[in-house]
């Protein structure tokens, strides 16, 4: 299984936002977690990314434990081994976190020749390469703010993809897409997982869950909902 969440609670200033998380992802499927804003999903993806602490409940990748609860604490794995589980995951967010100053090829390269220490010209290859993959080589000297909601986003699929992650989580990716460009989307999620990624998407958006995934699971009150 490349992710197994079980158990996962967490609560902010003693209000519960989640409440007994299970859910899992395969290698090669499309999973989303739909709900209202208020729901719960984003702490969800927030724990599994490691940008919050759960209180109890365990999260593992490829059968590596990030964290599980042992005598009604948390325990994580050791820093190395934590930094290269997380090394396996990418995350596009809602509003794309690209650096403004940089040009489109730069904020690519960036992962890539700082947190995995490749070479400047194989960084910059590979990066053209994914450039060139979402139609995006046209734009690899451009800046953010000459681009397009949708060439974003597909901008931070790029820097996220290029360090080949086994698991890609997306935050209300369809939040700002007009709807062809929502269409453009889903062709390359559903490619991503055909070449064997495991995606998880957060969203409100019923109609494009639903042509996307392989499994919806409806999160209300930070519960995931039975399954029909």
């Amino acid at each position: 299984m490349l992710l197994e969440v079980s158990g996962l609670y967490k609560a902010f200033k003693g209000i519960q936002v989640l409440q007994d998380i299970n859910f899992n992802v395969k290698k090669g499927e499309i999973v989303s977690l739909l709900g209202q804003s208020g729901a719960g999903k984003t702490t969800i993806i927030r724990c599994i990314t490691g940008l919050e602490k759960p209180d109890k409940g365990s999260i593992a990748v490829n059968g590596r434990l990030m964290c599980e609860e042992k005598d009604g604490k948390m325990v994580y794995a050791a820093r190395d081994e934590l930094y290269d589980i997380r090394k396996q995951m990418g995350m596009v967010f809602q509003s794309y976190h690209l650096f403004p100053h940089m040009s489109v090829l730069k904020n690519v390269t960036l992962a890539l020749t700082d947190v995995h220490k490749l070479r400047g010209d194989e960084a910059q290859k590979k990066a053209m390469d994914m450039l060139q993959s979402l139609g995006l080589a046209d734009k690899a000297l451009s800046h953010p703010y000459e681009l397009s909601g949708g060439q974003k986003q597909r901008v931070a699929i790029a820097r996220s993809c290029v360090t080949n992650p086994q698991l890609l989580c997306f935050d209300e990716p369809t939040a700002a897409l007009d709807p062809q460009t929502t269409r453009d989307l889903t062709k390359i999620i559903r490619n991503l997982a055909a070449e064997g990624m495991g995606v998880l998407i957060i969203s409100h958006d019923i109609p494009f869950v639903e042509s996307v995934s392989d499994r919806v699971l409806t999160v209300e009150n930070g519960k995931i909902r039975d399954e029909d």
